[in-house]
């Protein structure tokens, strides 16, 4: 890792299960590399926020429910975005919000059915206006969102990577740490990120279309977890970034 920081023992096996499936397909075997998804509830108050199951948060408050096709055991649930990819694992905005009652009642007259969801090699749109550099998007969310500003088409596993590296190339921001710097074109060497193209929407749309992706417009709710602590943009400065307010 460049820089030290603290994680949980889940997310360890998570990475240790990925890097397994890298070495499988290079060596010619399946790699194994997708994700068992079910309907899961996810609810939150302004301090808790509690997930794949039927409870209600336990300090109790006004809880808030939406319910997403998603892997139940994903660690990153807590800091659930409609709009905005925030989990490494997949997952699709189903229902919400409402109350943790309601969501019960819709999953048991709507129940639909899992899926699995391919957690590599995945397509993100990023936008960028008036400074600010927001959170990767699936095209299909993207389609239905804002036009204006410059957006990036990116391929990577994981979405916080993908803006990590993005900002990192608007910025001009240098590592103090040596090795090599992130490319604004193509593979970049130094993380695993590739940046296929850069312009308007409606070219990277159709871009995303011909590698593959569903651009059919999806409206999504303006809602995620309260408590979550990612922030949906960054401001670039000329020597980094920040959080501006109420991101």
């Amino acid at each position: 890792h460049p820089t030290y920081h603290l994680q949980g023992p889940d997310h360890a096996e998570r990475a240790i299960a990925d890097l397994a499936g890298l070495i499988n397909r290079i060596w010619g075997s399946p790699s194994r590399t997708t994700v068992t998804r079910e309907p899961v509830i996810i609810t939150w108050t302004d301090t808790t926020v509690t997930w794949g199951g039927w409870g209600v948060p336990a300090d109790g408050g006004n809880p808030t429910s939406v319910i997403a096709l998603a892997s139940p055991g994903d660690p990153d649930l807590g800091d659930y975005d409609a709009r905005y990819e925030t989990t490494n694992r997949p997952c699709e905005w189903l229902w919400g919000p409402g109350t943790p009652a309601e969501a019960r009642d819709w999953l048991q007259s709507n129940p639909p059915p899992g899926d699995q969801a391919e957690t590599i090699d995945r397509l993100f749109l990023l936008r960028y206006h008036d400074s600010l550099l927001w959170l990767p998007q699936k095209p299909a969310t993207a389609a239905a969102a804002a036009t204006d500003g410059t957006w990036y088409l990116l391929r990577a596993d994981w979405p916080i990577p993908a803006f990590n590296h993005q900002r990192r190339v608007l910025s001009g921001y240098i590592d103090p740490e040596p090795g090599p710097s992130h490319e604004p074109d193509g593979e970049c060497p130094a993380c695993p990120t590739e940046t296929i193209c850069s312009g308007s929407l409606p070219d990277m749309l159709s871009q995303a279309a011909r590698l593959g992706a569903d651009i059919t417009p999806r409206p999504v709710p303006d809602i995620r977890v309260t408590m979550s602590h990612t922030p949906r943009c960054n401001r670039i400065r000329a020597d980094g970034w920040d959080i501006p307010p109420g991101a």
